[in-house]
């Protein structure tokens, strides 16, 4: 894993304390979504720093920043220079990317709430000087699973889809910096506790045929 140490900076919090999501679903979708758990897939649009595609939440190898939004929430619009802080100081200390070590991704419900069209999003995000992933929830799963009930909120998960850190209304770069970084030590200590413990496991299995096998000699 590259590390390298990041550039120090200072960022001023999101004005606002948030937009509530008192939204109904969109009456004209009457089909269920599909997606009843993890992973999850987020359409992603053509835009600046954004592919058309897919996003898998959780993918594995892969801590990710997910920043949830309505378009049309002015703190949600506030916070995204400060998604794309935090976007830039992870990539001078990490792979960034939607198939490196670190996504990081805003998304916006497309269920609920105003639903833009793939466009229409590409257009916001122009607008917004968005360089990083964008996509849509299309079923609100992701939404739902997270328990995001007002916006912005910003999770760091694992690629257990784990939440490490979570805001709701606006924070620092630094703050979401720190959050993916906790994600990432969390998780190298996981995998490293786990590598131990096959290990022990595999011991003790090799001394219990060794003490099997010396019975049988005599």
């Amino acid at each position: 894993m590259k590390r390298r140490a990041l550039i120090a900076g200072t960022a001023v919090l999101a004005a606002g304390a948030g937009c509530l999501n008192d939204d109904e679903p969109n009456d004209d979708d009457d089909a269920e979504s599909d997606q009843s758990g993890p992973p999850f897939e987020v359409t992603t649009v053509d835009a600046p720093g954004s592919e058309a595609g897919t996003v898998s939440v959780p993918t594995d190898g892969q801590v990710q920043l997910i920043n949830f939004i309505r378009t049309t929430c002015p703190t949600s619009r506030g916070m995204l220079s400060y998604v794309g802080e935090a976007r830039d100081r992870l990539a001078d200390a990490h792979d960034v990317g939607p198939d490196e070590e670190v996504l990081v991704m805003t998304v916006v419900n497309g269920s609920a709430g105003p639903q833009p069209s793939p466009s229409e999003l590409t257009d916001f995000w122009i607008e917004q000087d968005g360089h990083w992933t964008v996509g849509i929830d299309e079923p609100g799963a992701l939404f739902d699973h997270y328990d995001v009930t007002g916006t912005p909120t910003t999770v760091a998960v694992d690629d257990t889809g784990e939440v490490h850190w979570r805001d709701r209304g606006g924070t620092t770069a630094g703050n979401m910096v720190e959050g993916v970084e906790r994600a990432l030590e969390e998780s190298d200590d996981d995998a490293g506790e786990s590598t131990a413990g096959n290990e022990s496991a595999s011991a003790s299995g090799n001394e219990t045929e060794a003490v099997a096998a010396a019975a049988n000699e005599r």
